[in-house]
């Protein structure tokens, strides 16, 4: 934020100000170190230009003489230096994605939320996000790692991959990077996610309170392996606590299709359906089975865009602005690769009223006659 007057000496000046009494000083640090004052500043941002035994000599000295760094001071200066960096504009993080089409991504909701949210915290951080994509014609990942460094870019966000992969062989040392969820497996970078075992338990939570007993969960098994199975690990502590009689097979075709939710249904006769199309609900009304009536419906990944559905939403934009963060720590911190221990923000889902799910708990009306009412 842009205070008019106020210059960056100012800024240090009422930081230092309200500092108390502090005894030490990277001066007494590069005394007691014999190093000068520029090295020391370089080991305690991390620099990479440090040799090991400069590095060893100048920690052993902050121990000894008890230094501690202002944080205000240390996160005004680093976003000092990125801003003169980059000529005193706005620094700018990659949005990576590396879908079939340029802008393949859009189609999608989940990651549009996710740009949007990141899109809006690198804004209010002073940051400028920006899309890149992998399938640039002759475009490669030696190749996009050297634009980006030739536009003196840092900070990296890699997209949900349209199918789960290995990696996308970009060079981690150059960057600062953050992964959306569990679709790009190697290498075991910093990531951001829904909390989906916690998210699968809540919509399981919220239908059992509603009267149904008879859960049962249909999702394309692809969708499943891009969370790291996380929805079925939140599923199968239920199917054990349960009784035998009320218990679902989970439907998971390598391809969800009309015909097969109906067959499923019509043979296991749940009374709720977890998943995460908002079609399947058209599917069973046009088989004839009445939705909410009949049988329950909730959505595990919940947009307002999908309609009337209950569910629960997986708060998207959050999950966008929370990796932004993450990215613009490491570069505060100066920290660029492979991470040694590498972070999961798990961002929880909140649940979402909709009309295809009645509360069976509750008594008729003369409205409702026999079906209940609609859960509020």
């Amino acid at each position: 934020m842009e205070i008019p007057g106020l210059t960056d000496k100012t800024v240090l000046v009422l930081i230092l100000t309200t500092m108390s009494s502090v005894p030490v000083t990277m001066k007494h640090v590069a005394e007691r170190a014999g190093v000068s004052l520029m090295t020391v500043s370089r080991v305690l941002r991390n620099h990479p230009h440090v040799s090991p035994a400069c590095r060893k000599k100048v920690e052993r000295a902050v121990r000894e003489t008890g230094y501690r760094a202002n944080p205000l001071v240390g996160a005004w200066m680093a976003h000092l230096r990125t801003s003169k960096a980059r000529g005193g504009l706005r620094q700018t993080i990659a949005f990576i994605t590396n879908d079939s089409e340029r802008h393949g991504w859009k189609r999608s909701l989940t990651v549009r939320s996710y740009f949007e949210g990141a899109d809006d915290r690198a804004n209010r951080l002073g940051f400028t996000l920006e899309h890149f994509w992998l399938g640039e014609p002759g475009m490669t990942p030696t190749r996009m790692s050297g634009i980006l460094r030739a536009r003196g870019i840092n900070g990296i966000l890699i997209a949900p991959l349209p199918l789960p992969v290995i990696s996308v062989g970009l060079d981690w040392a150059s960057f600062a990077p953050v992964v959306f969820g569990y679709s790009m497996r190697e290498p075991q970078l910093h990531r951001v996610t829904n909390h989906q075992i916690h998210t699968m338990r809540l919509a399981i939570r919220k239908l059992t309170e509603s009267g149904h007993r008879r859960i049962g969960l249909a999702l394309e098994l692809a969708k499943d392996a891009r969370v790291d199975h996380n929805w079925t690990t939140g599923l199968y502590p239920h199917l054990n606590e349960i009784r035998k009689s009320d218990r679902v097979p989970p439907f998971l075709p390598n391809q969800l299709a009309e015909s097969g939710l109906v067959g499923w249904y019509e043979k296991h006769r749940p009374d709720a359906i977890l998943g995460g199309r908002q079609d399947m609900v058209q599917w069973l009304r046009r088989a004839g089975h009445r939705v909410p009536e009949d049988v329950g419906f909730a959505t595990l990944e919940y947009y307002s865009e999908y309609g009337d559905l209950a569910g629960v939403d997986q708060n998207s934009h959050i999950i966008g602005a929370a990796a932004v963060d993450l990215v613009i720590e490491q570069l505060y911190h100066n920290e660029r690769g492979i991470p040694e221990k590498p972070k999961v923000v798990m961002i929880e889902g909140e649940w979402r009223n909709g009309g295809t799910l009645l509360d069976k708990t509750a008594a008729p009306s003369n409205e409702t006659g026999s079906t209940g009412n609609r859960k509020k």
